[in-house]
């Protein structure tokens, strides 16, 4: 079907869509075009009416035998501007919601799109922000190529447009991405060479290339490179297959660059380091800005960075985060951000040792867990957390075998346990594997579910009188809560019960 092809085609346009309306849209990769096809609905139309669907009265669970809430459906009538498959109707209803969920798309009356449509239930057609549908100013590349499908002529294998873009949160306001006009694009591989230049507004369009692994480039000024707004860096190599049709806008991205160091009081590198970048003036304490992260090598740095002047803020949230203990710091060391100094960049200037030191750390303790089997270790990977009751989650230092060492600041609560997941064994060849937790393991509700599941499992229940019953893949060790007030412990230990298979084992 046509639609597994925009799919592909605009894996890039719609990633932003997609995390607004907090839905995941599928990212294919290109594949080989399979042009307009029997049954596919495609048109340029114009919104006219819209109006939501009332549910069906009485929808019931018939298993439950409870009422159902059907998701919202909102039908949407369009004035057909162009077509380019489907029926010769100048007015079509198209749906959205239901069972998409969030990943309806939104039409405003008035506004005119290009809508992909695929079937739905009743005969109705549907529309969502993962099949193509866009507003008709963002398909500048893409209508050229529906109506040479449409009337059988020659398709590009790559096509978009070429737009000068800032990172994400940088953009200055009211300042739309400007096409890059009468530029040379190259697509290289390793045996073929592709040439094309962009139009007045943007749009590059290949034609007959043939299948393999590409770079992509222009010719740009050297204060802008080519890549995406979400990447560091160029463009990344991308495959082509043979008698693709793919959609690949991209961005000509300022060369800029800030690097620098978050220091401690001892003048020594943070080991972890929450960073984000602002316009000056544009500083929201409850927004955020461009963000990197200071690890291991002890830098940070900002990629992309257009002429400005900026701010920079170390732990914008001001988060109790006990691996790196210390309050929201502006460049070059100040507590508020009126009293920040703006770092101003140039044209393709790259800035380094843009370094300032934090201070005023918050009061922290060192816990030191040690884990104790009572029938002696079984083979198996530990991990061992401790969950705040508030702020972030300290991460566990390993010292010694059985033994772990947290930092935790005073003042807050702290909840320590630890699980083993179990290696395999001739014995225990079945195990059903359990949920673990989330990947911020000791945050919210879904830690707890998954905690009082594997819990329940590993404390066997009647499994040592059932030899028929799976043997668990995790067991789990007791809990120890750290007192707020309790700034004297030094030392805990936590104890893992026997695994009942290890018990019918014996």
């Amino acid at each position: 079907m046509f639609r597994r092809m925009m799919l592909g085609w605009c894996f890039a346009i719609f990633a932003a869509p997609a995390v607004t309306h907090g839905c995941a849209c599928s990212q294919a990769t290109p594949g080989q075009c399979p042009g307009l096809q029997k049954g596919d609905v495609v048109f340029l139309g114009t919104v006219t009416d819209s109006s939501v669907v009332p549910p069906p009265s009485g929808s019931q669970d018939p298993n439950e035998k409870a009422v159902i809430n059907p998701a919202r459906i909102t039908r949407y009538r369009f004035h057909i501007d162009e077509k380019f498959a489907g029926s010769d109707e100048s007015e079509i209803d198209v749906f959205s919601g239901g069972d998409d969920g969030d990943c309806g798309y939104r039409f405003q009356k008035g506004a005119q799109y290009i809508v992909f449509t695929e079937q739905g239930t009743e005969g109705r057609l549907f529309a969502t922000i993962c099949n193509g549908t866009r507003p008709s100013s963002e398909g500048i590349a893409l209508l050229p190529q529906l109506r040479a499908m449409r009337d059988g002529k020659r398709v590009a294998s790559v096509f978009g447009v070429l737009r000068r873009a800032e990172p994400p949160t940088l953009a200055l306001p009211n300042d739309p991405d400007d096409p890059v006009p009468n530029t040379a694009l190259r697509l290289r591989s390793r045996y073929d060479r592709f040439t094309a230049s962009t139009d007045k507004n943007g749009v590059f369009t290949f034609y007959d290339v043939h299948a393999g692994d590409y770079q992509f480039t222009a010719d740009l000024p050297p204060t802008l490179q080519l890549s995406e707004r979400t990447l560091t860096g160029p463009l990344p190599i991308f495959t082509i297959p043979g008698d693709a049709c793919y959609e690949y806008n991209v961005d000509a991205l300022p060369t800029g660059h800030i690097q620098g160091t978050i220091l401690d009081p001892d003048g020594k590198p943070l080991r972890l380091a929450s960073v984000e970048l602002f316009r000056a003036g544009s500083y929201n304490g409850a927004r955020s800005g461009l963000w990197t992260f200071q690890g291991a090598k002890g830098v940070f740095e900002f990629d992309h960075i257009g002429p400005g002047q900026y701010i920079i803020v170390y732990n914008r949230g001001n988060r109790l985060n006990p691996n790196s203990p210390y309050p929201r710091t502006f460049y070059p060391g100040a507590e508020d951000a009126d009293e920040a100094e703006l770092i101003e960049v140039k044209e393709g200037e790259e800035l380094d040792k843009v370094d300032f030191a934090v201070k005023n750390p918050f009061p922290t303790q060192q816990v030191r867990v040690h884990l104790n089997w009572k029938d002696g270790k079984p083979p198996g990977a530990v991990t061992v957390m401790a969950r705040a009751e508030r702020g972030d989650n300290p991460s566990a230092i390993k010292v010694a075998d059985g033994v772990f060492e947290f930092t935790l600041v005073q003042g807050v609560h702290y909840t320590i346990s630890a699980f083993e997941d179990l290696e395999p064994s001739a014995s225990a060849s079945h195990r059903q594997p359990l949920p673990g937790p989330p990947s911020n393991a000791g945050d919210g509700d879904s830690f707890a579910e998954a905690h009082r599941s594997i819990t329940a499992s590993a404390d066997g229940g009647d499994a040592a009188d059932d030899p028929g019953r799976d043997c668990p893949a995790r067991i789990t060790s007791d809990s120890v809560f750290i007192d707020a007030a309790d700034a004297a412990t030094k030392d805990v230990t936590l104890t893992f019960s026997t695994s009942p298979c290890a018990a019918r084992r014996q």
